[in-house]
This record gives C-alpha cells, structure tokens and sequence, in this order.
C-alpha cells in the first residue's frame, strides 16, 4: 500500500512518578523510534537502540544528547475486549486506533541520562496507529494506575466527501470495561483547552486539564512522518466517571498524557 504508517505507543510510569514514553513506527521513510520524557523528546538515530520483545523492552541507546540502559518488563496485559473501532474497523480509513493494553503492571529499572529509575509495581499502556495521516485536528489524552486505564481520542475524521467528529473513549475498572463511542451513541459534549465532558446514556464522564507545554514528535503525514505534533507524559489533571450521579472513578492524576492538536 502507497502512504502507509503503522505505529506503536508505549507509557512507562514508575511509582515515584518518572514518565516515559516510546514510539515504534515505521512509514514509507523506514523505521523510527522516538523517545519522549516529562522534561524533552528525542529522536533516536540508532532505530534498533530500543528493543521491542513480546514481554519486555530492551534500552542500549547512547546518543550524543540521550543515555538509556536496562530493561523494563511488561506483566499481564488488558487489551480491549472488541477492536477499538467497532463497526468503522471494515472501512479504509485515514487513521485507525488500537489498544494493545489499557494498563499493566511493570518491573525492572533503567539507567536514563545517569539517574537509575526502578520501574517496579509501575504500570504502563500500549496503543496503536496504523494508516496515512493523523487527523489534521484531534485530542487524545491517557491515564493510568495499578487498577485502572482510561484513554480518549477526539478527532476530525473524513469519510468520503463528508467530514465528521469522531470519539473513542475508553475505561477499563475493576475487570469492567465501559465505551464511549461515536459507534455506539457516545457523545462530546464540552470540549475546551481545560475541559472535555462525554455521555453516553446513563454514563458520563468529565476531565479538567492543565494547559501543557507538550514536546514534539514527528507525526504521520500521507505515509511520511512530516508533520510535528506535541505531547506531555506528565500533566496534571483530574477526572470523573460516573453513572448518573454515582461515581464509579474519580482520580487525580500528575502523570496524564496529552496531545491537543486542535
């Protein structure tokens, strides 16, 4: 297929709240891996310095700007039960979402630019990007903790000669998982730079944001990674589940990630 990228997302969090984060792609200009902390992104010129196996990830990068050595280990992982696109998965679109695990747990330690992090009883998150171009507007915020896993995309989708707002949003609790959807009457209610409000029947779910500096990241522009988006791994935000008026997940989170690309 001409102009195609397929890509890979992976948060790392620590107990003691060190943030990272690590982008495997490849597009019609190769393979790449880009690396991004609380502090900065990088772009790593050695694509095989971080090794990607079925359980674990292996670091042996020594850049001129970025040292990272060691192994974080991946445990038992919480993919969605059904694909994250629902029926729009049969359709050739611009971008289509994966979600690999909404949370898992994490051990082994790294040594990132001489400070050792020790990863143990941390947890992380895989999704995934495959198609020819990011939605020329979107948001797209994740938090995570030892129980729970909580991602939302909002974006700008065209279909055919139309273009509409498209929501995915997902909560995986206590061995529940709930779907906020545009395929299944999912509704964005608010959406601001310091909050987001989404329904769906009964549920309803509200995020108040902080406004990140964001770092950037090459992104996927018709198969090329031409374009530069920008992310936080570490922004402080809160948020609120509830059906009808009893909470289900209420948390406050400083390690959030955040994209708003609108």
């Amino acid at each position: 297929m001409k102009h195609y990228f397929f890509g890979k997302y992976y948060k790392f969090l620590s107990r003691d709240g060190f943030a990272l984060a690590i982008i495997d792609s490849y597009s019609d200009e190769g393979p790449a891996m880009q690396l991004i902390t609380k502090e900065r992104s990088y772009s790593l010129s050695d694509v095989k310095a971080i090794r990607i196996l079925e359980n674990r990830v292996l670091f042996s990068v020594n850049e001129k700007d970025l040292s990272v050595s060691g192994e974080i280990d991946l445990g038992f992982l919480h993919p969605l039960k059904h694909p994250a696109m629902g029926p729009f998965q049969i359709f050739s679109m611009e971008c289509s979402h994966d979600v690999y695990s909404m949370y898992h747990s994490l051990s082994g330690s790294i040594l990132i630019q001489g400070r050792k992090v020790d990863f143990q009883d941390g947890y992380g998150y895989i999704e995934g990007d495959k198609g020819r171009s990011f939605p020329s507007k979107y948001f797209w915020y994740n938090s995570i903790g030892p129980d729970y896993g909580l991602t939302v995309a909002i974006a700008t989708i065209p279909f055919g000669l139309i273009h509409f707002t498209g929501l995915l949003g997902f909560i995986h609790y206590q061995g529940k998982e709930y779907r906020l959807c545009t395929y299944n009457f999912g509704k964005v209610v608010e959406r601001t730079k310091e909050r987001v409000v989404l329904r769906k029947g009964k549920y309803s779910l509200e995020i108040h944001l902080a406004e990140p500096q964001g770092f950037a990241l090459k992104a996927p522009k018709d198969g090329g990674m031409s374009r530069v988006i920008k992310e936080n791994v570490a922004v402080k935000t809160s948020f609120c589940f509830r059906d009808k008026k009893r909470v289900i997940l209420e948390k406050e989170d400083p390690y959030s990630s955040l994209e708003q690309m609108f």
